[in-house]
């Protein structure tokens, strides 16, 4: 059913306590206090900060990511350097204040009326500050929190309901800023899109600024790319076609993982508890949920980053049906929180290897020299910040080989192919050779796998590890130290 106005939104009375946002976004500031930020993003605030001191990313340091993914932490990184504090810090605040930023901006576009912006403010700071848990200041999640206000202009012109053009602008750049950090995430934009554009039968809203503004940021941000990172184009983008892009993981796994199976339950029980007669805001938001699992979907590598914006946005969806008058449900509230705490759960999965890091701190200096040899991105990652040492490895871990070692399973792959595999695995194995020997680790972090006779099976690698001697052995990974 479409209106001429933007639905009413009311909790209990109970709920409606001004100082419940507050207490959510303290909670959040704790949780993080007590948690670490994931591997992803400790290696890309280390790339930030190799950036900034001059290196030149996709040759001196390598990242699978488009050049977005790093240039969205130059800012925390930069502002911790001048004020002296760890950039880890400064990601999560900033992160923070985008968010608040993002739901009052999500709230006035939607003219939610004050009685219920506590209650719904409370609901959308848990899901945008503690449902991501470990996953804080993903690129998933701050790609989320730049295009959610986009999805509120949608609604509103849903409901042919004007939007100010300074709205619509800066949406639409948020939008871009989204896009550009992974493009695939374009499709929770256009399923809601097309979607009002049918319930109207028009295109005239792809001319609206907003969609302008997100094809201007989109543009600009691919000519940076071209002018500004060239090896992006020239090196990582071959080598991404050859060993990244083709590893995928099983359809059984990605469509029973949290990307998928609680997005759908969500949208099941919102239809059912909508008679499936849901509002035209709670429509988008379940249409953007189905977008960024389809984009989980088809980047294929089943990460639970990957899955929070599709499980966020369809909590978001239930929040707000359960939010009209007459629809605070009781069983559907407990399920949807049931599913939101479960997926919190999920993704709190940042291990602390204490014996680890205790045994580089033991065998090393107060700043140890850090590389790895191994397939597991985690090892050396955020290991190396927790100890306050330096990665002085080109890449994160030998990606590349693991990568190329899923497609050689196959025993009907090409003799080109095959070739090229390996060639990629040499110039894998060479490259952390020349690391090792210019750079001079004090510690080489060893994985059982690829392990030695991966290490023996390399010449100039096995020259390069000559200097160096197992010292201690912490459960799979065998710390060597210089002779």
């Amino acid at each position: 059913m479409i209106t001429g106005a933007l639905p009413t939104y009311r909790l209990p009375s109970s709920a409606l306590r001004p100082g419940w946002p507050m207490l959510v976004i303290v909670a959040a500031l704790v949780q993080q206090a007590l948690s670490s930020l994931n591997c992803d993003v400790s290696w890309l605030i280390t790339t930030a900060e190799r950036v900034l001191d001059g290196a030149r990313l996709y040759r001196d340091i390598e990242e699978v990511n488009p050049p977005a993914s790093v240039l969205l932490y130059i800012p925390s990184v930069a502002t911790a350097g001048l004020l002296g504090i760890a950039p880890e810090a400064v990601t999560v605040l900033l992160a923070s204040m985008l968010a608040i930023l993002s739901l009052r901006h999500v709230g006035r576009i939607l003219a939610v009326p004050p009685a219920a912006l506590a209650s719904l403010g409370a609901a959308g700071a848990f899901i945008l500050l503690v449902l991501p848990a470990d996953l804080f200041a993903q690129r998933e999640h701050v790609a989320l929190i730049a295009g959610l206000p986009c999805l509120a202009v949608i609604v509103r012109r849903t409901r042919n309901l004007p939007v100010r053009a300074g709205d619509a602008w800066a949406t639409g750049i948020g939008a871009g800023i989204m896009v550009a950090i992974k493009p695939h995430l374009i499709l929770a934009l256009a399923l809601p899109q097309l979607w009002s554009s049918a319930r109207q039968r028009s295109l005239d809203v792809l001319k609206s600024p907003e969609w302008l503004a997100l094809a201007a940021t989109g543009v600009g941000y691919l000519l940076i790319v071209l002018l500004v990172f060239p090896d992006y184009t020239a090196h990582m983008l071959p080598l991404l076609r050859l060993v990244y892009l083709p590893g995928r993981d099983s359809w059984g796994h990605l469509l029973t993982g949290t990307m998928v199976s609680i997005p759908a339950t969500v949208a099941i029980l919102t239809l059912w508890l909508a008679r499936a007669r849901p509002t035209n805001d709670v429509v988008v938001l379940l249409l953007a949920a189905a977008g960024f699992a389809a984009a989980g979907l088809v980047q294929g590598k089943g990460y639970l980053n990957h899955g929070y914006p599709a499980v966020a946005t369809s909590l978001l969806a239930i929040t707000l049906h359960l939010s009209r008058p007459g629809h605070a449900r009781a069983f559907g509230a407990v399920c949807a929180a049931i599913l939101a705490l479960f997926a919190t759960y999920s993704y709190a999965r940042v291990p602390e290897p204490r014996a680890l890091s205790d045994a580089v701190q033991r065998l090393g200096p107060a700043h140890p020299r850090l590389i790895g040899i191994s397939f597991d991105f985690s090892l050396g990652h955020p290991l190396t910040r927790w100890v306050g040492g330096e990665w002085v490895g080109t890449r994160g871990s030998q990606w590349v080989t693991g990568n190329a070692w899923q497609q050689l399973e196959n025993p009907a792959l090409p003799a080109t192919a095959r070739r090229a595999y390996e060639r990629a695995e040499q110039d894998d194995a060479a490259l952390l050779a020349a690391d090792i020997t210019g750079h001079r680790p004090d510690i080489i972090l060893v994985d059982d796998v690829p392990g030695p006779r991966w290490i023996a099976a390399h010449p100039p690698l096995a020259r390069a590890m000559q200097g160096y001697r197992p010292a201690r052995r912490v459960g799979t990974v065998t710390l060597w130290t210089k002779r």
